[in-house]
């Protein structure tokens, strides 16, 4: 038994630790970045925490080459960009793209 746990001791941090090394990379969900933002496919990301790996997820969800943060960013559908808006404790309030905002909470 103890030969057991041992065993589980040595496996277990180094099957962590290289789950933790591996950097984040999003693929596209049609496979391919069309450079035109559309939020359609990122509408429930507000309300989250606008951490670095779920504006990652929102600049290649919505098929932007460029991401912007801030407050007060608003857009329409298009352009290459997708603008979000954070509020109070780093939560994301709207997404919009480059130019009418689409989608707030």
């Amino acid at each position: 038994m103890r030969l057991a746990l041992a065993a589980v001791a040595v496996v277990l941090p180094l099957a962590l630790s290289a789950c933790a090394s591996a950097p984040l990379a999003f693929e596209p969900l049609d496979g391919t970045i069309s450079g035109t933002c559309h939020t359609d496919m990122v509408k429930g990301a507000v309300g989250l925490a606008a951490a670095q790996p779920t504006l990652e997820r929102i600049r290649v969800d919505s098929d932007s080459t460029a991401l912007t943060t801030g407050k007060g960013t608003s857009g329409t559908e298009g352009g290459s960009s997708v603008n979000v808006e954070v509020g109070e404790n780093n939560a994301i309030t709207a997404i919009s793209c480059s130019g009418t905002q689409v989608a707030s909470n």
